[in-house]
């Protein structure tokens, strides 16, 4: 993923094979930038597994030059076909690990860092970003649309904020003129995972 995007992994909620991520040996040496990873030989299925305990692996060990790496491999192992207009995309994913652009407001880079739950609610209708962050919520629904097999529109149409369970402000955002919707590339999509990158913080 580009430096100046944020690069969100989201496994599918409740997140499953994270037990499993001691197994990856994914950690940068002191004298240089590249991580190590382990090699698995086998058919596509054994390479796939290995590259997802591998950024696991990496996630867990908080060694971020291990996931970019980790993630460049599995872009290039995606199994699935058109990604943005699969029906894998649909349901609910929890965000395991993200990195914020230069571009992001201080509210997104709190929530990404210190959000205590952060799921995306996909389905025929829409999203719904929600987040929580101790008593307070917040949820974020858009419309949404696939432009192309890996790019899918999104645009933010309200955002509630709630304080011990009740909202407290609902915000109706308009598009500014001159400023295009955002969007995502799906990267990766299987049944238990999903990498996106997108062009807004």
């Amino acid at each position: 993923p580009a430096l100046a995007s944020p690069a969100p992994l989201l496994a599918r909620a409740p997140p499953r094979a994270r037990r499993h991520a001691r197994l990856a040996r994914c950690t940068a040496s002191g004298e240089s930038s590249s991580a190590s990873v382990r090699v698995f030989k086998g058919g596509s299925a054994e390479v796939l597994f290995g590259a997802k305990q591998n950024l696991l692996g990496c996630i867990e060990r908080g060694d971020d030059d291990g996931v970019e790496l980790a993630l460049k491999e599995l872009a290039g192992l995606n199994p699935t076909p058109a990604p943005a207009r699969s029906e894998k995309l649909l349901g609910s994913w929890q965000l395991a690990w993200s990195r914020q652009a230069s571009s992001s407001n201080p509210f997104q880079r709190a929530f990404a860092k210190w959000s205590t739950k952060n799921l995306q609610i996909l389905s025929a209708d829409g999203l719904e970003n929600y987040i929580e962050l101790g008593p307070m919520t917040v949820s974020a629904r858009a419309p949404i649309r696939a432009v192309s097999d890996e790019r899918t529109e999104v645009s933010i149409s309200t955002i509630d904020i709630a304080l011990f369970g009740n909202v407290v402000k609902t915000m109706e955002m308009t598009p500014k003129p001159g400023r295009g919707a955002g969007w995502v590339e799906q990267t990766f999509l299987d049944d238990e995972m999903r990498i996106s990158v997108g062009n807004k913080g």
